[in-house]
């Protein structure tokens, strides 16, 4: 499987994927083709970063089966984001957030959008799925939890063309 990794804002791709990776750092492709877009992106600036992407996919230089964007609880209303700093203007990074997810829906290339909660290293054995609309209660979630729903969004077709939050239960 080949994967083109944009950012790395939360989690390190080396900790998600076992396969052949290519991180994307602002360069222009020229007739790419990969299995999937992962999109790690959580950063003011990110909507433009994005947009170089988007190009490239309208511009058919860059080709992929599926886009899985890590984004985040909140975006949906469906939980406060407590847990971002204080020195970070939340209004514009949820409005970029939710820019980019509506970018990757108009693509028309086949997307999943996981809206983690605060990402925590300590494991958690369970965390719980929420179907876009739902309210999220539980503020973090285990960051082997968040992997496994990366890998599972990757490997198979199960919440294509979803927007799903996960939490601890």
């Amino acid at each position: 499987m080949k994967i083109l990794v944009v950012g790395e804002d939360r989690i390190a791709a080396e900790k998600i994927f076992t396969e052949n990776i290519t991180k994307y750092t602002n360069q222009d492709f020229e007739n790419a083709v990969f299995d999937v877009i992962y999109v790690d992106l959580c950063h003011i600036g990110m909507d433009e970063e994005f947009e170089n992407i988007v190009d490239q996919i309208d511009g058919q230089n860059l080709k992929a089966s599926k886009i899985v964007f890590l984004a985040m609880a909140g975006i949906d209303h469906e939980i406060k984001p407590t847990w971002l700093a204080e020195n970070i203007n939340q209004k514009e990074l949820i409005l970029e957030i939710q820019y980019v997810a509506k970018l990757i829906d108009e693509t028309e290339i086949p997307y999943t959008i996981i809206r983690p909660t605060e990402v925590k290293s300590e494991a958690k054995s369970e965390v719980q799925i929420i179907t876009e609309g739902q309210t999220i209660t539980t503020k973090q979630v285990s960051e082997a939890g968040v992997v496994s729903l990366i890998k599972q969004a990757i490997a198979n077709d199960q919440y294509i063309n979803q927007s799903i939050g996960i939490s601890d239960k």
